[in-house]
């Protein structure tokens, strides 16, 4: 039977270098936290959700985790040579292996944890540290990843001095002891010293950007996607992408985005939690937590704010702003319009500089279009209105009722042309200049 594998994150490290009121480990690398990426690591190779260090005074981490992992605050003044011995008090009952890890190691991957475990157990050995591969030392200093024994690590834990039990001790101090005691050591050596590179400075944090952002486009053409130039593409953690689709440059890639076969993104969009089915094509626009429909074009310069639902096969067109609107197949809103707060319904035509009214300066209030409406060029709608089916709205006019189905909606005053008009003002200004 395989033993048991556990697993605690120190967080508590010095944050002075990052220059930041946001705990060190809560950046972002394209788009996921450093601790998040520790954290998917060791749950990957542990038995359990591993278990956190966090500075005494910071909530934030402690938020950021939630409720799954247990998390284990310093005490005011203590730093992080009393993280490793508070989490070692903690998990005294477990049994097995142990890994410590940093917790600002963003491109740390689990697989690595795992082939550290199988030479740990193969070899038998009562503890390991992780060392790159060009390193010919086997000094166990400065690394950020271990793996104990666990029955040793106590073991050795209990034969240290009141002193060091006071100042604190690190895992590097207990593997010296085993050694020293004449157990089984061993350093382990990853192939890619990335994997564990410390990022405690916005320097390092760029340079984990960079690195991860490679990974991920280098992960999405593998399976299919065509990036034209993937050093100007920036792609989240967490974004789904289909066969076939084709990113240009510029674009950026955030949440929980999911796009599907055959897009294509031209330059500059930015999504955030974005749904795009197959088949979409997306301009210079931005697209916020959003679903649009398969067939449908957007851009260039849209702005697809939070709520909306854009059907099959509608074109968005340049300077169109759709806020928490439902949009239906076929429907076209070409260029500078307004849509806000509405339901437009199927094949509707919606001319240049419409805008859907959804404010009175106290309650947001919806504008409802039926099936095959058209609404003329520059209409105002102010809501709570309806336009049913097959409805007409004359350009120029201002909506402010219900408009029945199949009728023409006028609402604007009627045209009176004043013959000579201009001649006349012209020769009044003459004649108050004498």
């Amino acid at each position: 039977m395989e033993k048991p594998v556990c697993a605690v994150i120190l967080t508590a490290i010095n944050e002075s270098a990052m220059k930041s009121t946001v705990p060190a480990v809560l950046h972002p690398v394209c788009g996921r936290s450093i601790l998040d990426y520790v954290v998917n690591a060791a749950e990957q190779v542990a038995d359990a959700p591993p278990v956190v260090v966090a500075p005494w005074d910071d909530g934030r981490i402690r938020e950021h985790l939630g409720e799954t992992y247990r998390l284990i605050p310093l005490e005011k003044g203590q730093d992080r040579g009393h993280g490793f011995p508070r989490a070692v008090e903690c998990m005294e009952d477990a049994f097995g292996y142990l890994f410590v890890l940093a917790g600002n190691m963003p491109l740390i991957r689990g697989a690595m944890l795992k082939d550290m475990l199988r030479y740990t157990t193969e070899n038998n050995l009562k503890a390991a540290v992780l060392s790159g591969e060009s390193s010919e030392s086997d000094d166990m200093e400065g690394s950020s990843v271990y793996c104990f024994d666990c029955l040793a690590l106590r073991e050795a834990v209990e034969k240290i001095e009141e002193d060091m039990l006071k100042t604190g001790y690190d895992p590097a101090d207990v593997l010296r002891m085993l050694k020293a005691a004449g157990e089984k050591t061993g350093v382990f050596r990853t192939k890619d010293v990335r994997e564990v590179m410390i990022v405690d400075d916005r320097i390092r944090l760029s340079g984990a950007e960079t690195m991860m952002r490679r990974r991920i486009n280098e992960f999405h053409m593998a399976r299919g996607v065509t990036i034209l130039d993937p050093s100007n593409t920036y792609i989240g953690a967490d974004v789904k992408i289909g066969q076939d689709t084709t990113l240009y440059p510029g674009n950026v890639l955030e949440g929980s985005t999911s796009i599907g076969n055959d897009c294509i993104l031209y330059p500059n969009n930015r999504l955030r939690n974005a749904e795009i089915a197959s088949g979409a094509t997306l301009q210079s626009s931005v697209i916020l937590d959003s679903g649009i429909g398969s067939g449908t074009t957007v851009g260039p310069y849209a702005y697809i704010r939070p709520g909306s639902r854009i059907g099959e096969n509608v074109r968005i067109g340049d300077f169109v702003e759709v806020k928490n609107s439902v949009i239906g197949e076929k429907t076209k809103v070409s260029h500078l319009t307004y849509i806000g707060d509405a339901e437009l319904g199927t094949g509707i035509n919606v001319g240049c500089g419409v805008v859907c009214v959804n404010y009175d300066g106290k309650k947001k209030h919806r504008t409802v279009i039926g099936d095959h409406a058209f609404i003329g060029c520059n209409a105002n709608l102010v809501a709570p209105v309806e336009v049913e089916d097959s409805a007409f709205i004359a350009a120029g006019s201002t909506i402010t009722e219900r408009v029945p189905a199949g009728s023409l909606a006028i609402a604007r005053a009627r045209q009176v042309n004043k013959e000579g008009w201009v001649e006349k003002r012209e020769q009044k200004k003459t004649e108050e200049k004498k």
